[in-house]
């Protein structure tokens, strides 16, 4: 694809009149009451440890209120950190160090898609606390970027794909669930994400499709890219009455997670992360890490996030978190089953930065190589997705207008929310189930996937493999299993019949 065709996204104009990428998103880590630092080289956090470093109750208020004088823009004020914005040049004069404007694409598996600019430290460059900080910030941190891994009715076109809601839930078995009753009612689910377009699809079905945003952020109606518009379909193709809340995001998804976590849900689902294969974490994604076993240990909040597609994902391969990998299901069926196999779009990998983790722990459902052209999915019309995928044939394109506000999409960005859907209908089930406890029902109750290799190359076979993990999500056997059981020690629940 050639410059010209490129479809380029611009950035936003913000509430203040810059634009992304003209000011440095950043986290800044407040100083912990114990003096233990969550950079120290021997420091391992885990849910475990993470009381260790809270910081002095209202440490992290006195930093907000010294960089609001200094002239920063403060947007969040967490348990472990402090978000915010500061222009170029009183960013480096006051750290005395430099930034540079720096790109970091969408989408990898899509490079069409554009990409957005952020202001990223130079290397090798000094970083010093000024003395009004001291002993209250640690350090801190500009933010990349995340990757993202009109008609109410769709568009048909001439190969297989899975429609949302009908197909999505009838292969993973979510509408036999809502036939008993159980439909996520009740549940709040949260996902940070592009951006939620108010489409005819969530109008005309009357879902709870509701958006807020996060500080950095502009225009919460407004879905550029298409993603997180899209992926939404998902959640509600496994629990259509749920109360969803998006979260529209900036360049900084820890504040964007953050502000999911505000919300008190019962899930949170993200479609998003980094490329990470090799240990040590870097230190600017170890805010996001605090945030993300806080939500999980300390609040029950069950966290959903997406594998990669081709990528080693983080925050996915925490062991916190439930990690969505990609099953596709053919059109026929292979027994009293869809003819199923590992996806190789998806991600699978063991994690070098947790020792013995393997990614991922269960599956959603996920397209081929070579663009994932699976799901018809809602998106704005004209917006990156739904224009880059227009014309040209499938497999890589998807047939589509480029205006009709329709895209055929999927990777692990869609097995995560519809992981979150199956979550929803558990929650509604036994409210009190705690994180833990789902991810090891869904694993319980998962369909073997016994075919096909992952992106990595790894091998589907019978049993938990490399490739799928525990296998596709089966909504109803994991209903049964929550049903069935009382909230006890994990070896004591029952396998489903």
């Amino acid at each position: 694809m050639s410059e010209q065709e490129k479809f380029v996204i611009e950035p936003s104009i913000r509430r203040d009149g810059t634009r992304e990428g003209e000011v440095v998103s950043f986290e800044a880590v407040i100083c912990s009451e114990t003096g233990e630092s969550i950079f120290a080289p021997e420091i391992f956090l885990t849910p475990e440890n993470i009381d260790s470093f809270v910081p002095k109750a209202g440490a992290a208020q006195q930093a907000a209120i010294i960089f609001q004088d200094m002239g920063f823009r403060i947007l969040h004020i967490g348990t472990f950190s402090v978000s915010g914005e500061a222009p170029k040049d009183l960013w480096e004069s006051t750290f005395g160090t430099e930034v540079k404007k720096d790109s970091t694409p969408v989408s990898d598996a899509h490079p069409e898609l554009g990409e957005r600019t952020y202001l990223s430290h130079v290397a090798e460059v000094p970083f010093e606390i000024p003395d009004k900080l001291k002993n209250i910030v640690e350090r801190a941190y500009p933010q990349k970027p995340p990757t993202f891994f009109e008609s109410p009715l769709p568009p048909t076109v001439p190969y297989h794909y899975l429609d949302v809601p009908g197909d999505v839930s009838m292969v993973l078995r979510s509408g036999m669930v809502n036939q008993e009753g159980i439909t996520g009612k009740g549940v709040l689910v949260a996902m940070p994400d592009s951006g939620f377009y108010k489409h005819k699809f969530y109008e005309w079905r009357g879902y709870n499709y509701n958006a807020t945003i996060a500080e950095d952020a502009v225009d919460v109606e407004k879905d550029d890219s298409g993603h997180g518009t899209a992926e939404a379909a998902n959640i509600f193709s496994c629990a259509p009455d749920i109360d969803f809340v998006g979260i529209k995001m900036g360049n900084n998804a820890t504040l964007g997670f953050k502000k999911a976590v505000d919300l008190n849900p019962a899930v949170i689902t993200c479609s998003w992360g980094w490329s990470i294969e090799n240990a040590p974490l870097p230190n600017s994604l170890k805010p996001l890490k605090a945030a993300v076993i806080h939500a999980v240990k300390q609040l029950g909040i069950t966290v959903v996030f997406s594998a990669g597609n081709g990528h080693y994902g983080f925050p996915g391969q925490m062991p916190e978190v439930i990690s969505a990998g990609g099953v596709y299901a053919h059109r026929d069926l292979a027994g009293d089953d869809f003819d199923l196999e590992a996806s190789d779009y998806a991600s699978s990998f063991t994690s070098q930065i947790y020792p013995g983790r393997r990614v991922p722990d269960v599956c959603g459902l996920v397209g081929m190589k070579p663009r994932g052209i699976y799901i018809m999915l809602p998106v704005q019309p004209r917006c990156a997705i739904d224009m880059s995928l227009a014309g040209g044939a499938y497999p890589n394109k998807d047939e589509t207008q480029s205006d009709d506000g329709w895209a055929v999409i999927s990777g692990t960005s869609a097995a995560a929310p519809q992981v979150a859907g199956v979550c929803a209908l558990l929650k509604q089930v036994q409210p009190s189930l705690s994180p833990n406890l789902v991810k090891q029902i869904l694993i319980s109750s998962a369909r073997d996937v016994k075919k096909g290799t992952s992106a990595m190359g790894d091998q589907a076979g019978k049993g938990f493999d490399s490739a799928t993990g525990a296998g596709l999500v089966d909504a109803f056997k994991a209903y049964r299993l929550a049903r069935s059981i009382m909230v006890r020690p994990l070896f004591t629940v029952p396998r489903p019949m």
